[in-house]
């Protein structure tokens, strides 16, 4: 029995797996980060060990999660960064769901989820629509949620963190979507990402002012980012 958690994600990107790793690592629980290829994700689909045909999943000895929010919710509570409060942790749950909406309207903008022989599929978009639903979702979809990030802030009586006194997996999940619309990211500049759009229509980035509007949000970024484990862990492992 592997006495570490095991997290096993695609090898393209941070995505949906990123949240756990920052849980993790900040709360210095040893866990082992494996990435995979396309068709070795397709083999353990076939295979049956994949739970829904998805990934992230986290292995516990014998017991495989999966679901995003399951697995950062599990990694929270080993962390010690998930509300003791119910209330606190329903809000805690509630930004969390925001994450995953934000990062699966994301994914739409790049792909359509149909069902081909039985099984569910991600089809690409024309490049063209790619662009089209990327530019209502920046004009749209991020301010909205950001605008909902930066209240809670600031109801939260001068502390610096979106829920209570101090930081939570809420925090780490803010600071991972800032990180993924950050127009410095690497899938936003490399082309061997999953999410980078080539000439004529690209590459394409966020607009380099996207916290102006948020200094609050800025502030937690920038505090996040400079938390020593947090530090290190970028650095090794940058956007």
């Amino acid at each position: 029995m592997n006495s570490h958690p095991v997290l096993r994600y695609f090898d393209d990107g941070k995505g949906r797996a990123e949240l756990p790793r920052l849980i993790f690592t900040y709360g210095d629980i040893p866990f082992e980060n494996k990435t995979i290829s396309f068709e070795e994700y397709k083999q353990m689909r076939s295979s049956g060990k994949l739970p829904f045909d998805q990934l992230p999943t986290l292995e516990l000895g014998d017991m495989t999660i999966s679901q995003s929010c399951a697995i950062a919710r599990y990694a929270a509570r080993e962390a010690g960064i998930y509300p003791l409060d119910r209330v606190q942790a329903a809000s805690s749950d509630m930004v969390v769901d925001a994450w995953r909406d934000l990062l699966d309207l994301l994914y739409g903008c790049y792909v359509d989820r149909i069902v081909e022989n039985g099984q569910l599929v991600m089809k690409m978009r024309q490049v063209s629509l790619k662009v089209e639903r990327l530019d209502q979702y920046f004009a749209t979809t991020v301010p909205m949620h950001l605008g909902r990030f930066e209240q809670m802030i600031a109801d939260n009586q001068g502390s610096p963190f979106v829920i209570g006194s101090s930081l939570t997996w809420a925090d780490l999940a803010v600071f991972d979507i800032l990180s993924t619309l950050d127009q410095a990211a690497n899938l936003w500049t490399n082309p061997s990402t999953f999410f980078y759009i080539p000439k004529p229509y690209g590459p394409y980035q966020p607009a380099s002012k996207l916290l102006e509007l948020y200094p609050k949000l800025e502030v937690l970024k920038k505090t996040i980012s400079t938390t020593p484990k947090i530090a290190a862990w970028l650095l090794a492992h940058p956007y």
